[in-house]
C-alpha cells in the first residue's frame, strides 16, 4: 500500500503507535482510515503465525492528524478522575 505526495513521489510512513497485539493495532487502523487517515499494521514475529507486537504507521504528512484523532479518543485525566470518583468499588 504506497501513499503518494502531491508530487508523486511516494511517501514515507511513519510509526504512530505500536500495540501489544496485532488486534489492537488493527482496530486502531481501522478507526484512523475511516476518517480519511490512511493507516496500516506492521507485524513482528519470532515465528511466523505467532504475531505478538505491531505497529500503526501512517504518511507522514498525516502523523499529526493522526495523533490528533488519537488524541481525541482518549479520555482526559479529569474524566478518568470524575470516573472514577462515580464508579462504586466492587464487593
Amino acid at each position: 500500500m504506497a501513499h503518494r505526495a502531491k508530487n508523486g513521489e511516494e511517501e514515507p510512513w511513519v510509526v504512530l503507535q505500536a500495540c501489544p497485539e496485532p488486534i489492537g493495532a488493527q482496530v486502531l487502523a481501522g478507526r484512523l482510515q475511516a476518517d480519511g487517515i490512511p493507516a496500516r499494521v506492521s507485524t513482528f514475529s519470532p515465528i511466523p503465525g505467532l504475531e505478538q507486537n505491531a505497529e500503526v504507521q501512517v504518511p507522514r504528512a498525516f502523523l499529526v492528524r493522526a495523533q490528533q484523532a488519537l488524541a481525541a479518543q482518549r479520555p482526559s485525566e479529569e474524566e478518568l478522575a470524575d470516573l472514577a470518583a462515580r464508579t462504586p468499588p466492587e464487593e
